[in-house]
């Protein structure tokens, strides 16, 4: 019986919390955003994508990756031409919470589905009370915002402590893997 028990036990999967996501970086080529908590200016408002573009926001929801951390995930379905960089703001009543920023667009056609923790380590996201909103901005560098979308975060606002992350925190800057089966 103990043999087949440790047997078994070698079949479990690895906690793969920490694994970066292979669609974003396919999407921009990086898995590591800009990161700025509390910023003055707003999200931009949507903007219809370009005729050869597609942009579809299917889902930001409060989650947590595979060790149980609190996330945000965000699953889009895009369409992309090359040389555009992404964003990602959350917003609540007071105003932005944080805006994720980082890499430049491939041609991409397909699903996108990645994860930000928002609390590890003494730091955590200054989230605040209510409804909070996503958007997922697609920006050019001399035309400026070319698309963007948004959507209400669902499930419960998690309830977070710690200190604003600071530079070089991996907090809301590394987008995670989606847990497996999702």
């Amino acid at each position: 019986m103990a043999a087949i028990a440790v047997s078994l036990a070698g079949c479990e999967k690895k906690d793969a919390s920490y694994t970066t996501s292979p669609s974003l970086k396919a999407l921009v080529g990086t898995t590591t955003g800009n990161v700025a908590f509390r910023p003055e200016e707003p999200a931009p408002g949507p903007v219809e994508p370009p005729a050869d573009w597609q942009v579809e926001f299917a889902l930001a929801r409060f989650a947590e990756l595979e060790n149980g951390n609190p996330a945000l995930e965000i699953v889009m379905q895009v369409k992309t031409r090359p040389g555009t960089g992404m964003e990602l703001w959350v917003s609540d009543e007071a105003g932005t919470v944080a805006r994720w920023s980082g890499g430049s667009t491939a041609v991409y056609v397909g699903t996108v589905c990645f994860q930000l923790e928002l609390e590890r380590e003494g730091e955590a996201v200054p989230l605040g009370s209510g409804k909070h909103t996503a958007t997922l901005v697609f920006r050019e560098p001399v035309d400026g915002v070319i698309a963007a979308r948004q959507m209400e975060i669902t499930h419960t606002t998690p309830v977070l402590t710690g200190e604003t992350p600071t530079a070089g925190s991996t907090v809301f800057s590394t987008a995670w893997a989606c847990r497996r089966g999702q």
